[in-house]
């Protein structure tokens, strides 16, 4: 089993390493365009019009990809100074309870894909994108949060990981 989660644990790591490369190429497109806009209106006096939505159909899609590498590298915050005042036991129970809440939270975004899925019709104006490229990002994001919170909550409930917190910083007191 040891080895499992290893395996596991670096197909991950590879994945969160994937969104941040495609989360960086998202972002190069949006200040490129974002910049021969502003580029245009300057030397020709014309606007790019469809620059505006497909800066917001890449926003939209650079946010979501960027959830899972913030939560795999535990950059988000978190209140943890709870932790110093419980045993291991209690630290492995919250770690259990940390995870089943967001298996629970990504289990319900991946569960109602399809309803989100099928109620989202029509194109995106000017882009001309059906509006369910908008729900991707959505499963991107939220599969690999679930694969990983599974990975995490396995090993703690194994005894083979302790909890850490998310955003854990050490402080000298």
């Amino acid at each position: 089993m040891n080895s499992s989660l290893k395996a596991a644990e670096r197909i991950l790591d590879l994945v969160a390493r994937v969104f941040e490369w495609t989360c960086i190429g998202v972002l190069a497109v949006m200040l490129t365009i974002n910049a021969g806009n502003i580029a245009s209106r300057a030397v020709l006096d014309q606007p790019l019009n469809w620059v505006w939505p497909w800066t917001m159909v890449l926003f939209l899609w650079w946010v979501m990809l960027a959830f899972y590498p913030l939560y795999r590298r535990r950059k988000d915050v978190s209140i943890y100074i709870v932790l110093k005042f419980l045993g291991p036991m209690a630290r492995r129970v919250l770690g259990v309870f940390v995870h089943l809440a967001i298996l629970a939270a990504a289990g319900l975004l991946l569960y109602t894909i399809p309803e989100r899925l099928a109620s989202s019709r029509g194109l995106i104006e000017i882009v001309a994108l059906p509006r369910e490229v908008l729900i991707y990002p959505l499963l991107f994001s939220s599969l690999p949060i679930f694969l990983d919170a599974l990975v995490a909550l396995i090993a703690i409930a194994a005894g083979k990981e302790e909890y850490t917190p998310f955003g854990m910083i050490e402080v000298a007191e």
